[in-house]
């Protein structure tokens, strides 16, 4: 089937406006947590960890793949969108890997909340609290760009 053969169809400006929010949302959480990172490297009690250090790669290689995302690129500045094609790439393989790079923080920095020395850091709390916030944002907008992406499906075979 060639891209000719679609018909472009506005998709449902609430639902895409959802989406765009969250993926703002999503942006406003990874610069605060950037920022409780950037304090925690001048706690040599925190910075020194082995995990806090496993955590910060991960972390930088999910912001790092979700940033270069074409289809995230693409989407903060849109208003609507006009062929699922793009509602595709917002779920690319960048994004994706961004995911399983967040998880794979987020476990990193469960182990660093479980030391007891570290744990008391109110900074390292915070930052606990922000991934979190983080990974139940980031599974809102990919549950909600699959849901899109299937309506989209939908009514382009009914077309």
């Amino acid at each position: 089937m060639e891209l000719q053969d679609f018909h472009l169809a506005p998709c449902q400006g609430a639902e895409f406006s959802d989406v765009l929010s969250l993926i703002q949302l999503q942006n406003s959480y990874i610069n605060k947590i950037y920022k409780l990172i950037y304090l925690l490297n001048h706690d040599l009690a925190v910075a020194t960890s082995s995990e806090f250090q496993e955590f910060s790669v991960h972390f930088n290689t999910f912001a790092q793949r979700q940033a270069s995302s074409e289809g995230f690129g693409q989407a903060i500045d849109a208003v609507k969108v006009y062929h699922y094609v793009l509602l595709e790439k917002l779920l690319d393989s960048q994004v994706l890997a961004a995911a399983e790079q967040l998880e794979m923080a987020a476990g990193h920095l469960d182990l660093i909340a479980r030391n007891p020395k570290l744990r008391i850091n109110p900074q390292v709390l915070l930052l606990n609290q922000s991934i979190s916030l983080l990974e139940e944002n980031q599974l809102k907008i990919m549950e909600n760009l699959e849901a899109l992406l299937i309506g989209s499906r939908q009514k382009h075979l009914q077309n």
